[in-house]
């Protein structure tokens, strides 16, 4: 597929994520039913047919960005991805972490990785169970420098992933320590459970986005929030916001006061483009929390 043109990638992609879609719909599928509930919800889509369309936009979204995912630098290089807020990225500390979220094509936000000071950037990322999957994940999350030849990135740009493991915070830290950018998504699904954001829920005081708010406050470096939304058939704007700082207080109160910011960030970003959201069909307003952390008020 990298060697079709873009929009014809993109245009694969959706009719299969669409058809994927039609087909649960058909079969009466778990995630059809739980996006049923959540469009009404979120977006007060009353009408059953209705929501069956705003599903298969959903699956033709999804399918959309999987198949992208071989043209990720294509997208960039075409001129289809809009940057908005790059004043945003003078000033910052570095190390900066970006704190982004699994909306629209959520991948293009390592293109913003590479336009940080320092070039190189970790990111904490789930491994896909399907290896082929895994492969073709990491060789497009890392593949970045190729924009080289378009003077898009600077020839120090560089990305390390790293697998969500046990050891996965050290070399995390590790890499802060060194100097790197650190890339965050901080929605999270956990063992079927959305973590963040809390949607006006009471969720646990664990997860992505807290581990960023603690990284930010030990190591005093700048959170900067980022997502992305679908302007056009294979067309996307990036949106950089202004920087968090740790700001003020005993440990304690500066974390939970950047959660606090990031989670108010994640509800914004959500609640105007939930079908765009990737955990969409995992979500469910009344799940209770796993036992395990604390719960915190939203």
């Amino acid at each position: 597929m990298r060697h079709l043109p873009v929009e014809w990638v993109s245009a694969i992609g959706g009719y299969l994520g669409a058809r994927q879609g039609r087909k649960a719909i058909e079969k009466s599928r778990p995630w059809v039913d739980r996006l049923h509930r959540n469009f009404e919800h979120f977006s007060g889509v009353k009408n059953a047919n209705e929501r069956e369309r705003c599903i298969v936009e959903y699956a033709r979204q999804v399918g959309r960005t999987y198949a992208e995912i071989t043209v990720l630098q294509r997208l960039v290089a075409e001129g289809r991805v809009e940057v908005i807020g790059l004043e945003h990225l003078e000033n910052l500390s570095h190390p900066a972490i970006i704190a982004s979220c699994h909306l629209a094509n959520w991948e293009l936000v390592g293109f913003i990785m590479t336009l940080l000071e320092g070039g190189t950037c970790c990111a904490l990322y789930a491994p896909p169970n399907n290896p082929v999957h895994h492969r073709l994940a990491v060789q497009a999350r890392t593949n970045w420098q190729e924009l080289q030849k378009y003077n898009l990135v600077s020839a120090s740009s560089k990305a390390i992933l790293v697998p969500a493991s046990s050891k996965a915070i050290r070399q995390i830290t590790k890499s802060i320590a060194l100097g790197h950018n650190l890339l965050m998504y901080i929605d999270e699904e956990r063992d079927g459970y959305i973590c963040s954001p809390s949607l006006g829920r009471t969720t646990p005081k664990s997860g992505n986005h807290w581990l960023t708010a603690k990284l930010a406050v030990r190591y005093n470096i700048d959170i900067i929030p980022v997502h992305v939304e679908v302007t056009g058939n294979a067309r996307y704007r990036v949106i950089i916001e202004p920087k968090l700082t740790p700001g003020e207080g005993n440990e304690d109160i500066r974390t939970r006061t950047l959660a606090d910011q990031m989670d108010r960030f994640l509800d914004r970003w959500i609640r105007a483009r939930p079908e765009h959201w990737y955990w969409f069909s995992l979500y469910e307003q009344d799940k209770p929390a796993p036992d395990k952390g604390k719960a915190e008020p939203p």
